[in-house]
């Protein structure tokens, strides 16, 4: 066994420790212990960046596969995890979200709102990094329910009616997505004998076709409403804007792309003879998608409600690039899956950046609403805030030279390339009206003239709320300028996700002749 493939198992272990040892000292809400907590979360989550960064340079710098296999015991018997570049890149872009997150609530949140928060965070991202290197769809599923318990209670934290009922919504259209999660576990163990991935790769194609149309569009279902496509959407805008700014930035940053992870990972693994049979349905919800949420975006009238529904709009885009990827022609599957991949680094940085300087404006003034002219003037009374919130809004919009130019560039030049021109008419349009979106959250809301004002409950810390936005906003500039070395690394996520066959060489399973209906236990 590869010594390094143990480093696998640290973004697990490290939050689910750290976590623990903050909860030890929550006994009484002081200061004090509301400080301990966040120095722990912060050292926590360093580590777990580094560790990240070791394993994306293991992955994607070396273009390799990483497996380890718990306690000894071989695929499929035991508990696989497995990495390469696109796992790698999702627990980097984690890893920097959350660590700018904490800094940002070291800013916005008072000892009492602070307390347990951290801790949670923690939880949190023990189940996405564990999702993100799960190697059956058993623990798959159970990091899933890690996550969305530890997001349930951050959304609910404080109890505020709002939050009650948004929490409400968000858990029970999550938990009827993780009970069709869960069921068509059920459904692939008792016909197929196994839940390792990479085992599946190998009987799903001796499966029925019935079977493995059923398994697919379960899939669909189940990951898709947890990513917020169409129609399965309308837990977000309900929920994403009533916790703390704090909370909405990481939730409309990094939850919603788990479930297009795990889309982007299972369909080019046991589906591959669907590809092209499913690229119309795929294309077609991911316009449905994009153009819902820049609608919604533009009828409502608080500046979280806006961003909230511009998630989902985004979500249509990396939807799109799976679309694209699901292609019987080997060279335009690997510029889709690609693109798709650039897009969702693209828009976990800068719709984090977005959602923190929307927050931020929103606990300086004291609301969020649009009207009245109560977000006006922030130019002058935060220009720095203003500033990364206005390089960020045209990052999403795509306007150059920005990380988001560059992947709706790579999107277009693909589905163009497809001939599939009506999903490019649809992404230019979404663009557009994208940027009118931006362009009216920005006039009404930093450049605009200040008309009634609202008192704050507490003005948070600029230098400490500013700065992460800052850094994800560099982030996002870099990216764009210097896309060449990034999207190559996309590439390479690209091509080891294709590579079906290299997956399963990895992992290694020992069943080579059992046939389908006996068990592998």
């Amino acid at each position: 066994m590869d010594v390094n493939a143990n480093w696998l198992s640290v973004p697990i272990v490290l939050p689910l420790i750290g976590a623990a040892v903050a909860l030890l000292v929550s006994s009484r809400v002081t200061p004090k212990q509301t400080r301990t907590q966040r120095n722990i979360a912060l050292v926590t989550s360093v580590t777990n960046l580094f560790v990240a960064l070791f394993l994306l340079w293991q992955t994607a710098g070396q273009d390799q596969r990483v497996a380890l296999q718990i306690g000894l015991w071989p695929a499929p018997f035991g508990i696989t995890l497995v990495a390469d570049a696109f796992s790698a890149i999702m627990l980097t872009l984690t890893g920097l979200l959350m660590l700018c997150v904490m800094v940002y609530a070291a800013g916005t949140l008072d000892e009492r709102e602070g307390l347990n928060f951290y801790p949670l965070l923690l939880f949190l991202l023990m189940g996405v990094n564990g999702a993100f290197v799960a190697g059956d769809l058993f623990n798959l599923y159970v990091f899933f329910e890690v996550l969305l318990m530890a997001s349930f209670v951050l959304l609910s934290l404080g109890g505020r009616p709002g939050q009650v009922n948004g929490g409400l919504r968000y858990v029970l259209l999550n938990l009827m997505a993780s009970t069709i999660f869960l069921a068509v576990t059920g459904v692939v163990y008792g016909t197929l004998g196994t839940l390792n991935l990479a085992h599946l790769a190998q009987r799903m194609d001796a499966a029925p076709d019935s079977l493995r149309v059923v398994v697919a569009g379960m899939l669909l279902v189940a990951y898709g409403s947890k990513a917020g496509i169409f129609p399965l959407f309308f837990w977000l805008p309900a929920s994403y804007h009533t916790p703390h700014p704090a909370v909405t930035a990481i939730f409309g940053g990094l939850l919603t792309k788990v479930g297009i992870y795990a889309l982007f990972r299972m369909y080019p693994l046991l589906f591959p003879d669907l590809l092209t049979q499913w690229q119309p349905l795929i294309l077609s919800i991911a316009a449905l998608t994009m153009l819902v949420g820049v609608f919604g975006a533009m009828a409502v009238n608080t500046i979280r409600r806006v961003l909230s529904f511009h998630v989902i709009s985004q979500v249509g885009y990396m939807v799109m690039g799976l679309g694209l990827a699901l292609s019987g022609n080997q060279l335009a599957a690997g510029f889709g899956m690609a693109a798709g991949i650039f897009y969702i680094v693209h828009h976990m940085i800068v719709k984090t950046a977005l959602l923190m300087a929307g927050g931020a404006a929103e606990l300086t003034v004291g609301t969020g609403r649009l009207k009245r002219g109560y977000l006006g003037g922030l130019v002058k009374r935060s220009p720095v805030l203003a500033g990364v919130f206005f390089v960020a809004a045209f990052s999403l919009a795509g306007v150059p030279p920005s990380s988001g130019f560059i992947s709706k560039l790579g999107l277009l030049q693909v589905a163009l390339d497809a001939q599939q021109w009506w999903i490019a008419g649809v992404s230019l349009l979404v663009s557009l009206l994208t940027l009118m979106s931006m362009i009216r959250l920005w006039q009404k809301g930093f450049a605009g003239p200040q008309e009634d004002v609202v008192a704050p409950l507490r003005r948070p810390n600029l230098r400490l709320t500013v700065a992460p936005i800052a850094l994800l906003v560099a982030v996002s500039l870099a990216i764009g300028v210097f896309s060449g070395p990034f999207f190559e690394w996309s590439s390479v996520a690209a091509r080891q996700v294709l590579d079906r066959q290299g997956y399963i060489s990895t992992v290694a399973p020992t069943d080579q002749i059992l046939p389908i209906g006996e068990q592998s236990h």
